[in-house]
């Protein structure tokens, strides 16, 4: 062995440009050195990061397999030793892996087209400017151009131009729609044609071409720190959101009283638009009369620490009760009463808060609630009037005009020819704004 690599050592010089061939006995033309085997790899040079750097002045080219660190091969460019992609050609299905493919029908023509994964732009044939990266992205286009496709699926079915989708399966309901752009896992439109149709969002779905969807059915709000412009480009900067328009106007919510009075708690300044009386309305935070149970006086009714007086009533709407004012007609032992507020009739419901009033006088006296009460549309409520000790406190009652929505209770029935002669007040209260 000795002896032949001494022979060769002395041969090489004299084979000049000649080509070498190792396994074969004509090699190409082209090759200064071919290497031929089916059962042998090429094994390159094998060293350490550190043995790789103290190559002396590396010849651009220059290929060694590096052994520590990142290992893998490398070349040097003529200015820095660069590590190689990893390619595999037949990867285990079951296993992630990058690759690249050539669609077996595009032709010479196709410019500036790129798909990375299995099937992605693999239908393409004339197409130009077509991006694809994922499983099955973009793999229906065959000429039209101009999408981009990144994601397991995404336009897995879309044959249209200009198409964008970001995420898994981005788009994959799009055919033969254009310009369309779908951001987000899921991401898609609800016909397969549409032009110009934006959906941004987990499982946001756009339904009409020229639109755009923020967010799934799951979305409830949609927040800004900047100014909103709807027909213009330049909302004015002290205002949340500026509406600008020469053709069209601003179509509020519309709704029913019934509708508009089953709205829970609503927000100061929340508008609608009142079917029932054909008036716009605004919700105010002032304080307003809410439920007026009687307008003149007659029976007196004592409440005592062995008299408790209950009266039910019915919510004409959903509000928030925030005080009640009661006519009293004599403060015969001046003393504190409660007024207790209980689901349903009676007080074998949930009490859902109380307040007091010190009374030593005649006339208007009001309970006001610290923290106002949630009522609901149509729900039967009870006020319970009690007191302690020696306090002796005489009730107006009205019987000549009768609050239809409750009366008082007595030993085993409501009676419904008596009402307190009282006011309830909600936390606010919807207004016209004509």
């Amino acid at each position: 062995m000795k002896h032949l690599t001494l022979l060769l050592a002395a041969a090489l010089p004299t084979l000049g440009f000649a080509q070498v061939g190792v396994g074969t006995s004509s090699p190409d033309a082209s090759a200064a050195l071919e290497v031929s085997s089916t059962t042998k790899g090429f094994l390159p040079p094998r060293m350490t990061a550190t043995q790789r750097a103290a190559i002396s002045s590396p010849a651009t080219g220059m290929m060694v397999y590096q052994t520590d660190g990142t290992a893998g091969l490398y070349v040097y460019s003529g200015s820095a030793w660069i590590a190689q992609a990893e390619w595999y050609v037949a990867p285990d299905a079951s296993t992630s892996y990058f690759g690249l493919n050539k669609p077996s029908n595009v032709a010479s023509g196709a410019l500036n087209n790129l798909g990375i994964g299995t099937t992605a732009l693999n239908a393409l044939t004339t197409g130009d400017n077509n991006t694809a990266l994922g499983y099955d992205a973009a793999k229906a286009i065959t000429s039209n151009g101009n999408s981009t496709a990144v994601g397991y699926s995404a336009l897995s079915a879309a044959t249209g131009s200009g198409n964008t989708a970001l995420g898994r399966a981005a788009g994959s309901a799009v055919t033969s729609g254009t310009n369309n752009t779908l951001i987000g896992n899921q991401a898609d439109v609800t016909s397969n044609n549409l032009t110009n149709a934006t959906a941004i969002g987990y499982a946001a779905e756009v339904a009409a071409s020229n639109a755009i969807q923020l967010g799934n059915t799951s979305v409830t709000k949609v927040t800004t720190s900047g100014s909103v412009g709807i027909g213009t480009t330049a909302p004015a900067a002290n205002a949340a959101l500026e509406i600008s328009s020469t053709s069209k106007g601003l179509l509020l919510p519309r709704m029913t009283t019934t509708n508009r009075s089953s709205i829970t708690s609503p927000e100061p300044g929340l508008l609608i638009f009142n079917s029932t009386t054909g008036k716009a309305q605004v919700y105010s935070s002032t304080e307003a009369t809410w439920v007026d149970y009687a307008t003149s006086n007659g029976v007196i009714w004592d409440v005592t620490s062995s008299n408790s007086r209950q009266h039910t009533f019915t919510a004409p709407s959903s509000e928030a009760l925030s005080k009640i004012t009661i006519n009293v007609y004599a403060a015969v032992t001046s003393g504190t009463l409660t007024a207790t507020i209980y689901s349903g009739t009676g007080i074998l419901g949930t009490n859902l808060g109380s307040a007091t009033c010190a009374i030593s006088s005649t006339g208007s006296n009001s309970f006001t609630f610290s923290s106002p009460i949630t009522m609901t549309a149509s729900s039967t409520y009870t006020i319970y009037f009690t007191t302690s000790g020696s306090t002796n406190i005489q009730l107006y009652s009205d019987q000549n005009n009768p609050y239809s929505g409750g009366g008082m209770i007595g030993l085993s029935n409501i009676i419904t020819a008596y009402d307190f002669d009282m006011t309830l007040y909600s936390s606010g209260s919807w207004i016209d704004l004509h």
